[in-house]
């Protein structure tokens, strides 16, 4: 008996911990699906994405509803696409694909994309810090494993201030945790530049300022990181 009152205490003791931590957690309106592709046409990919978005647009008034990543340093794949979805909720997400199911001219544009691809995983993401993104634009993402998520989010403050103080202003961070879908991480963490000099501009800071480096150690406690890897956005 002393044993299970002592099993049962610390899963009380551990629930608690959940509780407290999830009262941390800052959830944003947004949520973003990722879906793998294979396919040996990503610009091919994503002209038929694009003639998607348009009708999208003309039937829900969304703009840019989908965004094809191809990715330039991968630590997988190089070259891997990736198609994003994103919506203010997981119930939008699922509203909207619900709006447009059995639309013709959709459905025409899925049997093409079919000829040319195939779907791989999709993960569901909450975002949890979101500056924005760039038509475009050219990514900078770490997939980390976060053991302190809030302490995590407030270092992403820091981040911002040293962006900002080094002329990188146009730096935005984004920040997802893992919702559904099968990973060895539990956020995405992804920094979005209006140009590939800029990336490459930063990813130079990145690897040289003693107050970046300063920022990589002490967010060590908060964090492992699993990989990083560049990609550039190719829809229009």
């Amino acid at each position: 008996m002393k044993i299970a009152s002592k099993v049962f205490a610390s899963i009380v003791t551990l629930l608690a911990a959940c509780l407290v931590h999830a009262a941390d957690m800052k959830p944003v309106n947004r949520v973003i699906s990722i879906t793998d592709i294979e396919t040996d046409d990503a610009t091919g990919y994503a002209s038929w994405i694009t003639k998607r978005n348009d009708v999208v647009k003309a039937k829900l008034g969304i703009d840019s509803y989908q965004h094809v990543y191809v990715s330039n340093n991968d630590g997988t794949k190089t070259g891997s696409v990736r198609v994003v979805t994103a919506a203010e909720s997981v119930s939008a997400l699922v509203k909207n694909n619900a709006a447009l199911a059995g639309d013709p001219a959709l459905t025409d544009i899925g049997n093409r994309l079919r000829a040319v691809s195939k779907n791989g995983a999709r993960v569901l993401y909450q975002g949890v810090r979101f500056d924005g993104t760039y038509p475009g634009a050219y990514v900078y993402t770490t997939l980390l494993m976060a053991t302190d998520e809030a302490g995590y989010l407030k270092s992403l403050d820091g981040l911002r201030a040293l962006f900002d103080a080094k002329g990188f202003k146009d730096a935005k961070i984004n920040a997802y945790r893992v919702l559904a879908g099968r990973t060895n991480f539990s956020h995405r963490v992804t920094i979005a530049l209006p140009s590939n000099e800029r990336l490459a501009a930063m990813l130079d800071f990145l690897a040289s300022d003693a107050q970046m480096a300063a920022w990589l150690a002490d967010t060590a406690k908060y964090r492992t990181v699993l990989s990083n890897g560049t990609a550039r956005d190719l829809s229009k």
